[in-house]
This record gives structure tokens, sequence and C-alpha cells, in this order.
């Protein structure tokens, strides 16, 4: 890859939501969070700090920051969504 060159890269599998409603809609069901109290549930916790980032980048909202300056945004995005998922009665395991 050329020097100054941007690299995307894409996670997950593109269309694969759409593919799995069109050809087997009974595989896939809507279910509230609360549906799932008392069980375990496994974050891949650098895809999750990945959208994090992200999502703050695209929206053009200002990140947030430590008093040195570094991008703290995705860990207050990791602890809101850890906070949510233990209100709900679920117990999140984070997957590095």
């Amino acid at each position: 890859m050329a020097e100054g060159a941007e690299r995307k890269e894409h996670m997950g599998i593109k269309g694969l939501t759409k593919l799995l409603a069109d050809n087997a809609p009974k595989a896939m069901k809507e279910q509230k969070l609360e549906s799932y109290f008392g069980r375990n549930i496994t974050i891949d916790a650098s895809m999750s700090i990945y959208q994090f980032l992200i999502v703050v980048d695209h929206m053009g909202t200002e990140m947030l920051t430590n008093e040195a300056g570094e991008v703290t945004s995705h860990l207050q995005g990791m602890f809101t969504r850890t906070i949510r998922l233990l209100k709900a009665g679920l117990k999140p395991v984070l997957q590095i």
C-alpha cells in the first residue's frame, strides 16, 4: 500500500441480514433486550470500540477527550452500553 493511502476495512458480512430475511425469514426474530434476562452475552469489545469511534466521527460531533487530549468517546460508549445491559439483567462478557 502506498504511503499516505487510506485503507478502508469493512467488517462483517455485507448484506447478510437481507440475505437471511429473504431466504430464511424464520432464522431471525427481533426480541427485547430484557428477554435475555440472566444470560451471559458475549460482546466483541474491539468491534464495539471501533463502532463507537466511527459513529462519533461520522456524526461530526466533537469527540470526548481526557486532559491530555486523548480521545475517550469509545470508553464512554462502552461504559454506557455495559450499564444498559446490566440494568436489563444481562451479564456482559467482553471478548478482546
